[in-house]
C-alpha cells in the first residue's frame, strides 16, 4: 500500500492534501496571538517539500480557513472576512523560493545555510504579521458588542513574537527529520532507541520540564518568569553536549511547555516581554547548536582522517614488508645460481690451479655465500617464509642469540594468531627483533626470554610482545665490546637499532603501546598490538570549518 503511494504521483498528491489539512485542523485551536504554532507548521511543509506539492498545500489549508473565517466563527465583517479567506501559506511561497534560489538555503540535499535559514523565519514572520494587522486594521464588529476590539500599534510586535516563536516550535524538528539519512524503517528505529540524545531526553528533558511546569501552574505570578527561564537550562545543557539536534527538541519541548500554561493578553507587556525573551534564548540556542555540530563534524572528519593516515602508514610499511620478501627470494635464487657456476668453474679448472690456492677459492666461495645467506635471514628470513611467524622468533632470534653465546627461550600462548592480519605479523617481527637489540644494548644479559600471546577481546585481534634480558651473574662486558655486539646482532635480524620511544611510535601505529620495566637483574619491553579492522569508514562530507557560515547538516 505504502509503495504504491510513493510510486503514483497523484496519490502522494493526495496523501499530502490529507496528511496536511489534518495536521492544520488539529493545531488550528491552539494557534493563538502569542503563539502562533500553525506558522510554524506552514513554514516547515514549505522548505521539506518541493514545489510541486505547494498547490496541494494551498488547497488544503484553504478548507478549514474558510470555515474559520465564516461569519458563525468570526464576526469581523465582510473585508476580513474576504483577506482572511485567502490561504496565508500563499504569502510565504515566493520568500522561501527565493530564499531556495538566491540565497542558497539547501546547498545540498542534507546541508541547510544556517544565515538564509533565519532570514527566510523573519522575512516570512514579517509578511505574515504584515498581513495580520491590515486585517486587523479592517476588523468590523456588530453594533452593541460588548468591549469591541481596537487595535493598539504594540499588537504588531506580539504578532511577529507569535508568528517567529510558532516556527521555532516547528521548524528545527522539521529540518531534523528533513535531514535525515534514508535508511530501513528498522534500522532508523534501532538508531534512535540508541540515540544518547533520545535516551538523556527521557531521562533528563522530560521529568525537568514535567516538575517545572508543574511548579509554573501552581507558584505565585511573580516566580513564573523565574521558571520559564529555568525550563530552556535542559535544552541549553542539551545542545552544548550534542549540538543543533539536542537544541530542536530541547526549545520544541520548553516552548510547548510555556506558552500552554501562558494567557493569551493582548498587549501585555509581561506577555510581549516573555515572548520576546523565548524568542531570543531560542534564536541564541539554535545557532549555538549549529556550531556545537559544525566542531563535532570537524572533530569526527579529523578522526577518521588519523585513521586513514594510520592505515596508511600501516599499509606502507607492509609494503615494504613485500618488497624485502621479493628481494630476499629473488637473492636467494641469484646466490643458489652463482654458488653453482662458481662450483662448476672450479672443477673445471682444478687440475690447473694449485691445491692451496684452491682450497684458498672454495673457501672464499663458502663465505661468500655464508654472506649472502646472512643477507637473506636478515631481509626476510626463510623460516618466517616457510613456517610462519612463530617458526620465526623460534629458529631465526634464537640462531643469531645462539651465535652471539646467549640463552634464549621462546614461550607462545593463547589463541588466534594464525588469524591475524599479516601486516600485523611483519609489525610483530620486526618490533622483536628492535626490542632484542635495545634489550641487549642495556645491559650484558645472559638470557633473552621472548612471550607472544594472542588473543580476541570486544571484536577485535590482539598480540602481546614480551622480550625480558636476565642475568645470572654479575659479570659486565666493556661498553665498546657490548655496542659492536648489538651492532652485529642488529644487522644480522635486519634490525634499525630503534629508541624505545621510536618503537613506542611503531606500536601505535597498530593501536597499540610499549612499556618497558627495568629491575637490577632483569630489562622487559612489553608492546601491544591490534588488528585494526581492513575496513575503513567512508570519509563523511565535512562542513566548510574555514568558512565564516553556519550550516545545518
Amino acid at each position: 500500500m505504502l509503495k504504491s503511494i510513493m510510486e503514483n504521483k497523484w496519490l502522494r498528491q493526495v496523501a499530502v492534501f490529507v496528511v496536511y489539512g489534518t495536521l492544520y485542523t488539529l493545531l488550528r485551536p491552539y494557534s493563538v496571538g502569542i503563539w502562533h504554532i500553525i506558522s510554524g507548521l506552514r513554514l516547515g511543509v514549505l522548505l521539506l517539500l518541493p514545489y510541486r506539492y505547494w498547490p496541494t498545500l494551498a488547497l488544503a489549508e484553504l478548507g478549514p480557513t474558510l470555515y474559520y473565517t465564516s461569519p458563525g466563527q468570526a464576526p469581523f465583517g465582510l473585508a476580513w472576512e474576504i483577506g482572511n479567506s485567502i490561504p496565508a501559506i500563499l504569502f510565504a511561497m515566493p520568500i522561501v523560493a527565493w530564499c531556495k534560489r538566491k540565497l542558497g538555503l539547501f546547498p545540498s540535499r542534507h546541508l541547510v545555510r544556517a544565515k538564509a535559514l533565519l532570514i527566510c523565519i523573519a522575512l516570512s514572520s514579517a509578511v505574515w504579521t504584515a498581513i495580520t494587522v491590515l486585517l486587523l486594521l479592517v476588523v468590523v464588529q456588530p453594533p452593541g458588542t460588548e468591549h469591541p476590539y481596537q487595535f493598539q500599534s504594540i499588537q504588531a510586535v506580539q504578532v511577529f513574537l507569535g508568528k517567529y516563536a510558532g516556527i521555532l516550535t516547528v521548524l528545527p524538528i522539521a529540518l531534523a527529520l528533513k535531514l535525515q539519512k534514508p535508511q530501513p524503517w528498522r534500522r532508523q528505529f534501532a538508531n534512535w532507541i540508541g540515540n544518547p540524545l533520545l535516551q538523556e531526553s527521557l531521562v533528563l528533558l522530560l521529568p525537568s520540564l514535567a516538575v517545572l511546569y508543574w511548579l509554573n501552574v501552581h507558584v505565585v505570578a511573580d516566580i513564573k518568569p523565574v521558571i520559564r527561564m529555568a525550563m530552556l537550562l535542559p535544552a541549553a545543557w542539551l545542545t552544548i553536549k550534542h549540538g543543533w539536534r539536542a537544541a530542536a527538541v530541547g526549545t520544541t519541548a520548553a516552548i510547548v511547555c510555556i506558552f500552554l500554561n501562558m494567557e493569551s493578553r493582548i498587549g501585555d507587556l509581561d506577555v510581549i516581554g516573555a515572548q520576546a525573551f523565548l524568542a531570543f534564548s531560542v534564536t541564541c540556542l539554535l545557532a549555538l547548536g549549529v556550531r556545537v555540530s559544525m566542531q563535532n563534524a570537524v572533530e569526527e572528519q579529523e578522526r577518521i582522517d588519523a585513521k586513514a593516515a594510520v592505515k596508511l602508514a600501516q599499509q606502507g610499511l607492509y609494503l615494504c614488508e613485500l618488497r624485502m620478501r621479493q628481494a630476499s627470494q629473488t637473492l636467494e635464487q641469484v646466490a643458489g645460481g652463482l654458488q653453482l657456476t662458481q662450483t662448476r668453474l672450479l672443477n673445471r679448472f682444478k687440475h690447473m690451479i694449485p691445491p692451496m690456492e684452491g682450497q684458498s677459492y672454495y673457501k672464499q666461495m663458502a663465505a661468500t655465500q655464508s654472506q649472502v645467506y646472512q643477507l637473506v635471514e636478515s631481509m626476510h628470513p626463510t623460516a618466517w617464509r616457510e613456517r610462519g611467524l612463530p617458526a620465526a622468533l623460534r629458529e631465526t632470534i634464537g640462531r643469531a642469540l645462539d651465535e652471539a653465546g646467549i640463552a634464549y627461550r621462546f614461550e607462545l600462548s593463547g589463541r588466534g594468531l594464525s588469524q591475524l592480519s599479516p601486516s600485523v605479523h611483519a609489525a610483530i617481527y620486526r618490533l622483536a627483533c628492535e626490542a632484542v637489540v635495545y634489550v641487549l644494548a642495556q645491559q650484558d644479559w645472559s638470557t633473552v626470554t621472548i612471550s607472544l600471546r594472542g588473543g580476541f577481546t570486544h571484536g577485535q585481534r590482539w598480540a602481546v610482545l614480551r622480550v625480558a634480558g636476565s642475568a645470572h651473574h654479575t659479570a659486565s662486558v666493556p661498553l665498546i665490546q657490548r655496542k659492536h655486539e648489538t651492532q652485529h646482532l642488529a644487522a644480522k635480524l635486519g634490525a634499525n637499532s630503534l629508541s624505545a620511544i621510536a618503537m613506542r611510535d611503531y606500536a601505535r601505529l597498530y593501536n597499540g603501546e610499549l612499556h618497558t620495566f627495568n629491575d637490577p637483574n632483569v630489562f622487559r619491553m612489553t608492546g601491544l598490538l591490534h588488528d585494526v579492522s581492513q575496513r575503513m569508514q567512508e570519509p563523511r562530507a565535512a562542513a566548510p570549518a574555514a568558512s565564516p557560515e553556519l550550516y545545518i547538516r
